[in-house]
């Protein structure tokens, strides 16, 4: 097993290299054309795949410098979502109707027209 690692570890540095430089753009190619570097990774073992990884991360390294932007400071936010007003709102049209106990509401009674039986009449004089 220990003789084949040195071939495993040249095959895995080799296609990750290989994949490297394909997803590539032309434009940030270190050096030299693409097709060249494709050769030189597959051709020279070990020395290939290192070489490209060392250029293509020593060219990337200035251009991300340029494209980093300073980190703005968040918005003030609640932290956790049970403080965030909006949120407990939202809450509102998940509750089931069932469980959600509401107060009762004051409802005016009904006039009754005909007169009720607990308030005398105009022709009741109080005699039974």
């Amino acid at each position: 097993m220990v003789r084949f690692l040195p071939f495993l570890i040249s095959l895995v540095l080799t296609v990750y290299a290989l994949f490297s430089c394909i997803q590539t753009p032309d434009e940030d190619v270190p050096h030299l054309p693409k097709l060249l570097w494709i050769v030189l990774i597959v051709f020279v073992p070990f020395a290939g795949p290192i070489v490209w990884l060392l250029m293509s991360r020593a060219q990337g390294s200035p251009q991300e410098a340029v494209v980093r932007r300073p980190a703005s400071p968040p918005a003030a936010r609640p932290t956790a979502p049970d403080d965030d007003p909006d949120f407990l709102k939202s809450l509102d049209r998940y509750r089931d109707p069932r469980t959600t106990i509401k107060p009762p509401e004051d409802k005016p009674e009904p006039k009754d027209t005909k007169g009720s039986d607990d308030t005398p009449s105009d022709s009741d004089d109080g005699k039974a």
